[in-house]
């Protein structure tokens, strides 16, 4: 596996932020696709490095360049002119600019027509929006995503949380002084099941003594996140919900129907709006899986069952 670091976009003091670009070898002989993808962390914490590789190399090893994208982060800024502006750019980066770099860079071909979109979570919330672009992707796959945002549950305590402990209000606030941010370094980033960390399946416990960590989970529990970093108060933009149209490019979704982050019902009226347009959808509710299920879960076990046919989805639909 090849990879590149690329800046895509500056903000604030000469500040960048960043994607990798991954690539197998065994596939530069015939232009690749772009399946662009977007990580988790409740739109707060997290970076490009949490997206597990056993997704990235089942994609590259079927013709993609995987691109995993970083985004500012809130609270620092809003959701809709942080992380969602972040996912329209990088969109729009990885299709203009992106093909000539792997050009000059690998010697790659890269077909930027074939371009598919991905995200876990927040990041699932961000991939949907790039369905109503003018230029959309050939499909998304959405893994338990963000989405149906003025639903009373996005503002109600979190029962999934009840086990986080009360936090100083002053310690959980020090996230605000803190820079905008593109990524963090914390304690999800061992989510990511790469070569140099221990296998291990599902989210990990949040490290509750970093401020960002703390404020993440604690808003959460308590049900005033959304408030926090939607900031306007205008919660049908961010819905990519309120987006889709007959335009919309085919969607699949994949939600364990135990998850209590995200409720699964959300991608299930996802599913049936979109249908209720005419476009192809499918989804997929794996039993007894909880938020974060897929990651740790290697090629060869039957949780990647799901996994696959979302993936496969996206590689249909880019080969039309």
């Amino acid at each position: 596996m090849d990879s590149r670091n690329y800046p895509f976009k500056e903000f604030g003091d000469g500040d960048h932020i960043y994607a990798t670009a991954y690539w197998t070898k065994s596939q530069i002989d015939n232009p690749l696709g772009i399946a662009l993808a977007f990580h988790g962390g409740g739109f707060v914490v997290g970076s490009r490095k949490m997206l597990p590789m056993v997704q990235i190399d089942y994609l590259a090893n079927a013709g993609f360049v995987v691109v995993s994208a970083d985004y500012r982060l809130c609270p620092q800024v809003s959701l809709y002119e942080g992380p969602i502006q972040d996912a329209k750019d990088v969109y729009a980066w990885c299709k203009g600019s992106l093909p000539a770099l792997l050009k000059n860079d690998a010697g790659l071909d890269v077909d930027p027509s074939r371009t598919i979109v991905f995200g876990h979570s927040a990041g699932g919330c961000l991939a949907l929006h790039t369905g109503a672009l003018s230029d959309p992707p050939r499909a998304i796959l959405d893994f338990y995503g963000v989405k149906c945002t003025t639903d009373p549950f996005w503002f109600a305590p979190l029962p999934a949380l009840a086990m986080i402990p009360s936090l100083d209000e002053a310690f959980i606030n020090q996230v605000f002084k803190e820079p905008v941010s593109s990524n963090t370094m914390l304690s999800l980033e061992r989510a990511s099941n790469t070569s140099e960390q221990p296998k291990a399946k599902g989210l990990p416990r949040p490290d509750l003594s970093v401020p960002r960590n703390a404020w993440l989970f604690v808003t959460l529990k308590e049900g005033t996140q959304f408030p926090a970093i939607v900031q306007d108060g205008d919660y049908e933009r961010i819905d990519p919900v309120n987006l889709f149209s007959g335009k919309f490019p085919p969607t699949f979704f994949i939600h364990g129907d135990a998850d209590g982050m995200i409720i699964p019902k959300f991608s299930i009226e996802a599913k049936e709006k979109l249908e209720s347009f005419g476009v192809e959808t499918g989804i997929l509710l794996p039993e007894g899986m909880s938020h974060g299920f897929d990651v740790g879960v290697e090629l060869n076990e039957p949780e990647f069952a799901s996994i696959r046919a979302g993936l496969d989805f996206l590689i249909k639909h880019a080969n039309i």
